[in-house]
Order: C-alpha cells, then sequence, then structure tokens
C-alpha cells in the first residue's frame, strides 16, 4: 500500500458547486481505480492523501499536479505503508476553518526531498492521520 499527502493551492477560489463537482468526479475516478483518501479544502488551499496501488497513486498525483484547479503542488509524504487510513472512502470531504487548515499543514512540516520507503511513519504524520480520519467520524 502506497500513500502520498500533499498541499496544494487553488487556482482561484472553489464554489461550493465546483468543489461538488470536483468530488463526484473524484471519488468516481478512485473507486475505479482502488484509490482511497481524504481532501480537505480551506485558506484556498488543498490537503490531500491519497492511497492505493503505487503506480496508481503516483500518476494521479502527477495528474493533479498538471491540473490547472492546482497550483505549488508539493508532497509532504509518499512513502509505503501498511495499511489504509481511510479503507471506507474514495474520497472523504472536509471544508476546514483557516485556522483548521493551517494547524493541520503545520503537520507536515518540510516537504520530503525524495520518497521514503519505511513503512514505520513518523510520529508526527500518525497524528495527523488520526486527526484527519476524526474528520469522517463527524
Amino acid at each position: 500500500m502506497h500513500r502520498i499527502i500533499y498541499l496544494s493551492w487553488a487556482s482561484t477560489p472553489l464554489t461550493d458547486s465546483q468543489l461538488e463537482e470536483l468530488l463526484q468526479t473524484a471519488r468516481r475516478r478512485n473507486a475505479q481505480l482502488n484509490v482511497s483518501g481524504i481532501l480537505l479544502y480551506g485558506n484556498e488551499r488543498f490537503m490531500q492523501v491519497l492511497e492505493g496501488e503505487e503506480t496508481t497513486v503516483r500518476a494521479l498525483y502527477e495528474h493533479i499536479k498538471g491540473d490547472a484547479r492546482h497550483y505549488e503542488v508539493t508532497a509532504y509524504a509518499d512513502r509505503l505503508v501498511p495499511q489504509r487510513a481511510f479503507p471506507e472512502w474514495a474520497m472523504a470531504f472536509q471544508a476546514t476553518t483557516p485556522q483548521q487548515f493551517e494547524d493541520l499543514a503545520g503537520y507536515l512540516g518540510e516537504p520530503a526531498s525524495a520518497a521514503v520507503n519505511a513503512a514505520a511513519l513518523p510520529l508526527h504524520e500518525l497524528h495527523l492521520m488520526d486527526i484527519l480520519r476524526s474528520f469522517t467520524l463527524s
């Protein structure tokens, strides 16, 4: 199982209807690709967790990097993981307050300079996953 966590800026602020359309498309595509994860949107920024087969997740991330709705797409985690954090969600979604988004982004620290192929996740990433999972429970 592979996970990529990235942050990006929205090229333009998204309306509720644009977010809904993006989610419907992402959920359909992710279900077909057996990709799970969560998308957060706040402060005109995205934070997304993508989980699935490594080549599929990497291809999807490359597609996102080329998507005109995003710029400054930066991976903060790119690693093998023992299991999915969001097995039930083709794409969970949560709009966040500006402060929530900044607090979550703070857990990521500096972007990884290279892929880390370790099954053990750093403690801060485990804590971030717990917080992100809590969004799916509300």
